[in-house]
């Protein structure tokens, strides 16, 4: 039992940033927030500052820009995860 608390302690999360557009994707992490609760107070807070902008509409965890066909989602994800790192299909054995 000791051993689950004290890795749950070191547990930290990443908010993931992935811009899209029509010429690029990108993904970009800002690492070491201390937990679930804080990656996602700061995923609302990065949400909220596209309100301002008239092109912006929302969709869950994204915000789409209607002027330059553009988008950014933010995830948040224990500190070891990658949304980057997707499993590749297997080619068919014959």
């Amino acid at each position: 039992m000791k051993k689950a608390c004290y890795l749950t302690l070191l547990l930290t999360w990443t908010l993931w940033t992935r811009t899209q557009s029509p010429t690029s994707d990108n993904w970009i992490a800002a690492p070491g927030l201390g937990s679930q609760a804080k990656c996602e107070a700061s995923m609302k807070e990065k949400l909220d500052l596209w309100k301002q902008f008239k092109d912006s509409k929302f969709e869950k965890n994204t915000v789409i820009f209607t002027n330059n066909n553009s988008s950014m989602t933010y995830v948040c994800l224990p500190e070891a995860e990658d949304p980057r790192k997707q499993a590749k299909p297997t080619k068919p054995t014959r």
